[in-house]
């Protein structure tokens, strides 16, 4: 999709989702917080929604409803749509989640459960709590790295780990020498990273990473836990990021990975 249609991709959400009357749907990740990655005049990030829920037994509902809304703006932008279906009381709860940080105030782009609300209602989260879910990213990307597309996913745990940092520092001079010893996050995703390259740099954001959790004794969430022991074991690939994404989903969403996940990709590139 061209960044020039970014303003006609929010017309068409709006227009996809106005008869929606059982399913609020926010917008997440980067297209919310509008860091989204391009090159060459071109958005390369995912559009990601959130599509809220009452109970499990609604999840029906929100495929039938959202799913082919994901298809009909995939084909026409070009872009890869996703959505994570969660259910309220998950969305309410997690309020340091990364899913739920990225949002606006304002995320719904229609709210007919009036979850703005409940919302408006909430204390802001306590930071000390945050930091495990600001590991949380970390752990999931660097799992999904040792399975598939290093050179974008590396990328995203090292941008989070800058984060993890810059919220752990404060007047913590040696934090902010680590952050700047940090490796660069790849210029263009798209470009494959050499295996060895990957595997050296995936180990040391690793290091990085058992370092600061140890020394600020972060109580870590169970994906996070699940991937470290896994990796210490030499466990790689597949299975150690299927677990991973497992437990994640069950923090996040509150649902399984295979009740929750919804994605369409532009019939061009299947």
């Amino acid at each position: 999709m061209k960044i020039t249609e970014m303003e006609r991709l929010r017309t068409r959400l709006d227009a996809e989702l106005a008869g929606v009357s059982e399913v609020s749907v926010a917008l997440s990740g980067s297209m919310a917080r509008g860091d989204y990655r391009a090159h060459g005049g071109q958005v390369l990030s995912d559009l990601d929604l959130i599509p809220v829920i009452r109970s499990v037994s609604d999840v029906g509902i929100a495929r039938n409803r959202i799913g082919p809304v994901l298809r009909t703006l995939a084909d026409e932008f070009e872009l890869t749509c996703t959505a994570a279906i969660t259910l309220a009381d998950n969305f309410l709860r997690v309020r340091n989640a990364a899913y739920v940080t990225s949002m606006s105030n304002r995320p719904f782009l229609c709210d007919p459960l009036r979850l703005q609300d409940e919302l408006d209602r909430l204390t802001t989260p306590n930071t000390q709590d945050a930091f495990p879910w600001l590991v949380q990213p970390v752990t999931y990307y660097l799992a999904k790295a040792g399975w598939t597309k290093p050179e974008e996913n590396l990328g995203k745990a090292l941008t989070s780990t800058r984060l993890l940092i810059s919220e752990l520092a404060g007047d913590d001079a040696v934090l902010r020498d680590v952050s700047g010893e940090l490796p660069a996050v790849p210029s263009d995703p798209r470009v494959p990273l050499d295996p060895a390259e990957a595997a050296t740099l995936l180990d040391d954001c690793v290091s990085i990473l058992t370092a600061l959790t140890g020394r600020h004794e972060i109580d870590l969430l169970p994906s996070s836990r699940e991937f470290l022991r896994r990796h210490a074991a030499g466990d790689a690939g597949e299975t150690i990021f299927l677990a991973v994404r497992e437990q994640a989903f069950l923090e996040n969403q509150g649902l399984p990975f295979e009740k929750s996940s919804m994605a369409a990709r532009p019939t061009s590139r299947c």
